[in-house]
Parts: C-alpha cells; sequence; structure tokens
C-alpha cells in the first residue's frame, strides 16, 4: 500500500516538473518573440554633433527640437510601423531642410546628412527603457564630422515626447512599460490555459 502510494507521488511529481519545464519554455519563447516584434517595429531617432564643443552641443539639441517638431503632426495617430517609415522616407529632403535651417540661423555651414536603415547599436537606456544590443532601424542625422556625442530617443513607437524649456527628453514611460508587462502576462496566461487543458484531454 506505502508504495502504491509513493509511486503515485512521485508519477503526480514528475507531471508536475514536465508542466513548469512546458511552461517555463513556453515563456521564454514568448517574451523572446515579444523582443523581437518590438524591435524589430521600433525606428529610433539620432542626432550625431558635429563634435563635443559647446556650440556644436547646444546645436545638436535645437536640431533635435526642430526635427521632431516638424515631424511629430505627421505621425500624430500613427500606430503602423510600416505607415511611419513610409512618412519618414517622404520626408527625407524636408528633414535635412529643418537641420540645414538651424544651422544657418546658428552661423555655422557644414553639412548635413541623414541615414535611414538598419544598424547595430550597443545596450542603451533611455529614461527607464533599457534596448538590448542589436540591430535596430534608424532615422541618423550627421552633423558635419558627426564626431561629438550624439541624442536619441524612439521615434516610434512616439516617445520622442519634448521638455522644449529645459531642452531635455521626456519620455512616456511609466504606461508603456506597464502595457508592455500587461500584454505579455496576458500571453502567458493563454499559453497556461492551453497547455493546462492539452494535459487535462489526454
Amino acid at each position: 500500500m506505502r508504495r502504491k502510494i509513493l509511486k503515485g507521488l512521485f508519477i503526480s511529481l514528475s507531471g508536475c516538473f514536465v508542466i513548469i519545464g512546458w511552461l517555463l519554455l513556453a515563456y521564454n519563447q514568448e517574451m523572446g518573440l515579444s523582443s523581437v516584434n518590438a524591435q524589430a517595429s521600433m525606428i529610433r531617432f539620432h542626432v550625431l554633433a558635429n563634435s563635443d564643443s559647446i556650440q556644436d552641443q547646444e546645436i545638436k539639441l535645437k536640431v533635435r527640437d526642430a526635427v521632431i517638431k516638424y515631424l511629430s503632426p505627421h505621425l500624430k495617430g500613427v500606430s503602423d510601423s510600416s505607415v511611419a517609415r513610409q512618412i519618414i522616407f517622404e520626408k527625407q529632403d524636408e528633414l535635412i531642410h529643418v537641420a540645414q535651417q538651424v544651422l544657418e540661423v546658428n552661423g555655422v555651414s557644414y553639412p548635413v546628412k541623414l541615414d535611414i536603415g538598419i544598424f547595430d547599436f550597443p545596450i542603451k537606456s533611455y529614461g527607464k527603457i533599457t534596448l538590448p544590443a542589436g540591430k535596430y532601424e534608424a532615422v541618423r542625422i550627421l552633423l558635419g564630422k558627426a564626431e561629438g556625442k550624439n541624442w536619441w530617443c524612439i521615434l516610434f513607437p512616439p516617445l520622442c515626447f519634448i521638455d522644449i524649456t529645459n531642452a531635455a527628453a521626456v519620455p512616456a514611460v511609466a504606461g508603456d512599460n506597464k502595457a508592455v508587462s500587461q500584454t505579455n502576462d496576458i500571453q502567458f496566461k493563454w499559453k497556461i490555459a492551453e497547455m493546462w487543458s492539452g494535459v487535462k484531454s489526454n
């Protein structure tokens, strides 16, 4: 009798470990897929200063402000990365012109270059958001020699909210992080329900 009880207990525990293993594997796959999808739909925005001189760094921030001010109404309400990408492609000449106007007003004449493409980036933090190292789509404005420190934000989804008074990036972080977390929780709960149904049917 005791042997049967121990055998039943062993089988139950083994089943629990198998189920836990499945759930952990599914969770890791879901999280990995979410991360890849988020990375693929994200468009970063970088402004590279001519140098690290005080003047060049100030001009970099002024270009940042002017470009985001120009793009904001065009990207307002856009919820699809392909649409955002198309708008940005169509506005390339205008974006360069906006940056050149800032340079002209500030009495400098170095060239402005705009690159749109896939670039390798190291791990970066933007407010409370930390982006892993990897390849990201980005819009890059290179001022002059582009040898100075760069400023960056997430252009899409639109987290490039600018506090013009303090000339600082103000990301809408808390709500977005919470939303991502809730989405992952929901997906994970659905995966648990699916697996539990499969176990019961077997």
